[in-house]
């Protein structure tokens, strides 16, 4: 009798500290197909949830599709890595936001963070602002490997902001 109770219970015991010495199932992205980053998103306007915006999403500047807001203002995206995407927001009565997307990985990454972003819409632009700005992305996003995930460059936000905002503008 105990040794079939100990027959049962060997492989039980044994299996997953061999499923565990085998590692992960890929090890090395050329092992499988499909690999993507997960985009959660939401968009504000005034600091609230929104609705009634449209997403654009573009690839190598090809549309690929639009969605249409949430009542929560929340968006989803899977891009495919290795890819550059521009995600686009309209709102009537609200300046477009452009994201650049660079879904570029380390090669031998195979386990990484879902991006989470707000994106904030403001009213449409004042006439202090220098249109030549309202044309370049709202916020540059790609992988950084000290911080492990995707984020923004907060330099490049910080100044693209500023500049839209219309505080740069320099009075004689």
């Amino acid at each position: 009798m105990k040794t079939a109770l100990l027959r049962a219970l060997i492989p039980a015991l044994i299996l997953p500290s061999m499923a565990n010495a085998q590692g992960k199932l890929v090890d090395r992205r050329d092992q499988a197909q499909g690999w993507y980053v997960p985009v959660h998103g939401q968009v504000l306007s005034e600091g609230k949830r929104t609705e009634g915006y449209k997403l654009f999403l573009y690839k190598d500047n090809v549309e690929l599709g639009m969605l249409e807001s949430n009542r929560k203002g929340r968006f989803e995206l899977e891009l495919d890595i290795d890819t550059k995407y521009t995600v686009r927001i309209t709102k009537d009565g609200f300046q477009e936001k452009l994201l650049v997307i660079d879904t570029s990985l380390p090669q031998d990454l195979v386990s990484y963070p879902d991006y989470e972003c707000t994106v904030s819409l403001q009213r449409t632009a004042s006439e202090n602002v220098d249109p030549f700005y309202t044309d370049f992305p709202s916020a540059i996003i790609r992988y950084n490997e000290e911080l492990g995930g995707f984020y923004h460059s907060e330099h490049y936000l910080s100044h693209i902001q500023t500049k839209l905002a219309g505080y740069a503008q320099a009075t004689f």
